[in-house]
């Protein structure tokens, strides 16, 4: 079983001063997941993050700032500002972590997941349609192959590492991306942890017991 965990931190210009840049580089590369048991071949945790000055807030603390400032504006009561947060929460939670019954179901940003004799293999490759700035070029593995989307396309499309049963990979990439509102520059850091799971059972400290036996940087000056 393949259990990946999708972290992503963004923060805004407002965030580009030394004691924020300090921050970010203790922004922590994994975290703790919920014990359970996982009977598909695929489990997808996912986090977000976003960095408000020196304090890091988690998806729900963003929406809970959000739903307190705006709701209020519709007409809202104090209470019902609350049932309205306390209702959508849960859907947040429960959003968390998603289950597939093939790897090959996953729709991941920039990552191509294959089963292999080895165990499975990770490619990454930069997908101008969905991914910021600035564009990665490099090697592509699927070049001159037809049958390939990626068929003669120029854009970085490569191995990043297979994980044989038991092992563990880390892919790390960051953007700069536009506000569609305000047009304003913001940023964001991307990080896959996946670990080849024997078995079904996933426990808890799975990511952060021990480090990744591979990493696969795409970091770029933004």
């Amino acid at each position: 079983m393949l259990f990946i965990q999708n972290l992503t931190y963004t923060w805004h210009k407002q965030e580009r001063s030394a004691a924020c840049a300090a921050l970010r580089r203790r922004f922590p590369q994994a975290y703790l997941v919920e014990e359970t048991t996982i009977l598909e071949e695929a489990a997808l945790h996912i986090l977000s993050f976003t960095q408000k000055g020196t304090a890091l807030l988690d998806s729900r603390q963003v929406f809970c700032q959000s739903m307190e400032q705006y709701l209020p504006k519709l007409g809202y009561t104090a209470e019902q500002v609350q049932r309205e947060i306390e209702r959508r929460s849960a859907h947040i939670h429960t959003y968390h972590l998603q289950t597939y019954a093939s790897i090959q179901n996953l729709r991941l940003l920039n990552l191509v997941l294959h089963p292999c004799p080895q165990g499975c293999r990770a490619s990454f490759f930069y997908d101008e349609h969905q991914s910021g700035k600035p564009y990665r070029r490099g090697h592509n593995k699927d070049y001159n192959n037809p049958d390939s989307p990626l068929y003669r396309q120029d854009c970085l499309n490569e191995t990043a590492f297979t994980l044989a049963p038991g092992q563990y990979g880390r892919i790390l990439w960051n953007e700069r991306r536009t506000d569609y509102d305000t047009g304003e520059w913001y940023y964001q850091l991307y990080i896959y942890n996946l670990v080849n799971v024997p078995g079904h059972q996933v426990k808890r400290s799975l990511l952060t017991s021990r480090s990744p036996d591979f990493i696969y940087r795409q970091e770029a000056l933004l």
